[in-house]
C-alpha cells in the first residue's frame, strides 16, 4: 500500500510539473525549428554557396587581367678586348633594370563548354534551392510528428493516471470491505495486481513524455531539457481528395523537381563532354615597358622599351586518344540513368501517397468508431463502478469495465494524431506542406 501511495505522488507531481510548464502551441514549434533548426541552418548555407558558385565571377566569361613587375641589378668585373686586340679589365660593373606589364586574357570560344558549365551552375543552385526546400519539409514533418507525438503522451499521462486513481480507490475500497466480510483476501490481492498494472503503465508513459520532449527539443536547436507543454487542438483536413493530391503530386512534389533538374544537369554534361571535339580560340593583349642600365662595359649604355603586344591562340585537340568518346558515351548513359531514376521515384511516391491516403481514411473512420466507443465504454463504466459499489458485480466484472473505457480512450487518442500525422504526410508529398 505504501508503495501505491508513492507512485501516487510520483504521478501527481507528474501532472503538476506540466501544468506549471511553458505551454507552447505546434505553431510555436515550427517558428522556432524555422530559426534554430541546425539540418535547415545546414542547408541555407550550402543553398548559399550555390548562389556564389553560379555567380558571373565564377562563370569563365569575365577576361582575366595580370599585372606584373620586376627589378635587377649586379655588380661584376668584367675583361674586355676591342678590334685591335687591346685588353681592358674593368672591375665592379654594375648593371641594374627595371620593367613592368599589364595584360588582359580572354577566352573566345572553347567549343560552347563555358556556357553549357555556366547553364550547369545556374542548374546546380536551382537543385541546392529544391533540396533547402525538402530539407524544410523533411523537417517540419519530424517537428509535427514529434509535437504531436508529445501531445498524444500528455493525454495518455492523463488517462492512466485517471485508471491509477480509479485502482487505488477500488483497493482502498476492498480492503475496507474485508474487514466486514464482504471481501475477500483474493479481491485484495486482485486489486492490488491491477494497480500496480495501472502505477507501470504511468512510469511507462511518463518516460514516453519525457522522451519525445527531449527529441522536439533536439529539433528545435535548443536545450534539449527544457520542458513544455504542447497545446495541441486537432483538426483534420475534410477537403482532401486523393486524386487532386496525386495531380499535385506530379505538379509540385519537391524531390520529382529535383530529379527534373537532374535531367537538365545531364544534358549540359553531356554537351560540355562533346565540346571537346571542338577548337578553344583566346586572345590577349598586354602593354610593357623594359629599362635596363648596361654600365660602362656593355654595348649600349642604357636601353628603354614600351608597347603594345596583342595575339590570339588557336587550340585543337584533334585527337586524345579516344578520352573525349568515352566521356560523351558515359554522358549519354547518364542521361538514362537519371531519366530511369526519376521514373522509379515518381512510382515510389506515387506508391508512399497511396499508402498514407489509406492510413488517413482508415484513421478517420477509426476515430467515427472510438467516438462511439467511448461514449458506450463511459456509460457501462460507470454503471458498473456503481454496482461494484453495491456488490453487485465481481472485481473481475469492474476491471474488465476499467479497460474497456482505458483502451477505447487510448484508441481515440491514437486514431486522431496518427490520422493528423498521415494527413500532414499527403500535404508533404504534394508539396503543400510549406504552405499549411
Amino acid at each position: 500500500m505504501k508503495y501505491l501511495i508513492v507512485l501516487l505522488a510520483f504521478s501527481l507531481l507528474s501532472q503538476k510539473t506540466i501544468v506549471s510548464q511553458e505551454s507552447i502551441s505546434v505553431e510555436d514549434a515550427i517558428a522556432i525549428a524555422m530559426k534554430h533548426n541546425y539540418d535547415i541552418q545546414l542547408a541555407t548555407n550550402a543553398n548559399l554557396q550555390a548562389k556564389n558558385n553560379k555567380s558571373i565571377y565564377n562563370s569563365g566569361f569575365l577576361p582575366s587581367a595580370t599585372a606584373a613587375a620586376d627589378g635587377r641589378f649586379s655588380s661584376s668585373n668584367a675583361t674586355i678586348t676591342n678590334q685591335a686586340g687591346v685588353e681592358t679589365e674593368i672591375p665592379g660593373v654594375e648593371t641594374k633594370g627595371y620593367g613592368g606589364s599589364v595584360g588582359l586574357n580572354y577566352l573566345l570560344f572553347n567549343g560552347g563548354a563555358r556556357k553549357y558549365q555556366y547553364d550547369k551552375l545556374k542548374n546546380l543552385y536551382s537543385l541546392s534551392s529544391l533540396q533547402k526546400k525538402t530539407q524544410i519539409e523533411n523537417t517540419l514533418i519530424e517537428v509535427y510528428t514529434s509535437f504531436y507525438n508529445v501531445a498524444r503522451n500528455q493525454e495518455q499521462l492523463k488517462t492512466v493516471t485517471e485508471a491509477f486513481q480509479i485502482s487505488k480507490e477500488r483497493l482502498e475500497r476492498v480492503t475496507a470491505q474485508q474487514k466486514y466480510g464482504q471481501k475477500t483476501t483474493l479481491d485484495i490481492l486482485n486489486a492490488r495486481v491491477d494497480a500496480n498494472k495501472d502505477s507501470i503503465n504511468l512510469i511507462n508513459v511518463h518516460v514516453l513524455v519525457e522522451n519525445n520532449m527531449r527529441n522536439l527539443n533536439f529539433l528545435l536547436g535548443r536545450e534539449i531539457n527544457t520542458p513544455f507543454l504542447a497545446e495541441a487542438d486537432v483538426t483534420l483536413n475534410e477537403e482532401l481528395a486523393y486524386l487532386e493530391l496525386l495531380d499535385l503530386l506530379r505538379k509540385k512534389n519537391n524531390e520529382l523537381q529535383q530529379w527534373e533538374i537532374n535531367q537538365s544537369i545531364s544534358r549540359q554534361e553531356l554537351k560540355i563532354n562533346q565540346a571537346g571535339w571542338l577548337p578553344s580560340v583566346s586572345t590577349n593583349v598586354s602593354y610593357g615597358f623594359n629599362y635596363n642600365d648596361n654600365g660602362p662595359a656593355g654595348f649600349l649604355a642604357e636601353q628603354q622599351t614600351t608597347g603594345v603586344t596583342a595575339g590570339i591562340n588557336l587550340n585543337w585537340n584533334v585527337f586524345d586518344g579516344g578520352a573525349t568518346k568515352v566521356r560523351v558515351q558515359n554522358a549519354k548513359i547518364a542521361m538514362k540513368t537519371q531519366e530511369l531514376n526519376q521514373q522509379k521515384v515518381q512510382l515510389n511516391l506515387e506508391n508512399q501517397l497511396a499508402k498514407f491516403w489509406a492510413e488517413y481514411t482508415t484513421q478517420k473512420a477509426i476515430i467515427r468508431n472510438e467516438e462511439i466507443n467511448v461514449e458506450i465504454s463511459n456509460q457501462n463504466f460507470l454503471k458498473s463502478k456503481e454496482l461494484f459499489n453495491l456488490g453487485r458485480i465481481t472485481s473481475i466484472d469492474f476491471r474488465q469495465a476499467q479497460l474497456n473505457l482505458i483502451n477505447t480512450k487510448l484508441n481515440l487518442l491514437n486514431a486522431k494524431y496518427n490520422a493528423k500525422i498521415a494527413e500532414l504526410q499527403l500535404k508533404k508529398f504534394a508539396g503543400l506542406l510549406t504552405n499549411n
